[in-house]
């Protein structure tokens, strides 16, 4: 969902949900309407930027689990041409190529408990070996890319070696942890929830803390990691959906 407020001083901008491209975009909004939340695509983004006056102080609050490479990169470069001051604010949890959004911005403001997730890039391809390598040539120069990103924005200190590491990894990272590898502010800890899409079977390596609902009380980092994402498609696919919400609500 992409909601906008707007005044003569200032703009927000809410991104939730999952990050897709036009043409899938497109088919949602003539299907679903004005209703077609859950959403947002590069032509979407690119209208309600045009309402906005250019030299306006802009904030965009993200709350998704990715998507589409391509449409989260050119979301991003719309971000970073807008004239006025832009911040990038993490409500619940800011994913895969959403955090190119938020890396956009010029200032980055994360809530000690939410996070960021960082890993590589992926694809589906079929084929013969010829396309499987040159689809793996693809997805290689793609995370370059990425990282060229995420090391524009890390802390003096902090190697691409430590960047590619933590992207070949898949590597969640609350506020405060994020802070030790990049320069974002760290606020308080908000009680907020992540939406939880579409992407979320994409997402590995999910904290025990976020995959299911914990009250213990422990920070995600401080519990071992699973070995994979839960299976969206799976019978207790909405179960665990809530779960997630739960957990980051308690966090």
């Amino acid at each position: 969902m992409i909601r906008i407020k707007n005044d003569a001083k200032s703009a927000e901008i809410y991104i939730s949900g999952d990050i897709i491209d036009d043409v899938d975009g497109e088919e949602i909004k003539a299907w679903y309407g004005n209703d077609a939340s859950g959403y947002k695509w590069p032509d979407s983004v690119k209208r309600d930027l045009d309402a906005i006056d250019d030299d306006a102080p802009l904030t965009i609050y993200i709350n998704s689990d990715g998507g589409s490479v391509p449409a989260g990169v050119a979301i991003a470069n719309m971000i970073a041409r807008h004239k006025g001051k832009t911040t990038a604010v993490v409500d619940g949890w800011c994913c895969s190529i959403a955090t190119q959004i938020f890396f956009a911005a010029d200032h980055r403001i994360i809530p000690e408990n939410a996070y960021l997730m960082i890993h590589k890039p992926s694809t589906i391809a079929i084929g013969d070996a010829d396309d499987l390598h040159q689809a793996a040539r693809a997805l290689d120069v793609i995370q370059k890319g990425l990282e060229t990103t995420y090391n524009a924005h890390a802390l003096d200190g902090v190697s691409p070696d430590e960047i590619h590491d933590m992207v070949e990894s898949t590597t969640w990272l609350t506020g405060e942890d994020a802070a030790k590898f990049f320069d974002v502010e760290v606020k308080e800890a908000t009680q907020t929830a992540a939406c939880v899409g579409g992407a979320l079977h994409m997402l590995g390596d999910l904290p025990n803390g976020i995959r299911l609902a914990d009250t213990s009380n422990k920070k995600a980092h401080d519990v071992p990691k699973v070995d994979r994402a839960v299976n969206v498609e799976d019978k207790d696919s909405f179960k665990k959906r809530v779960a997630v919400a739960i957990a980051l609500a308690k966090a």
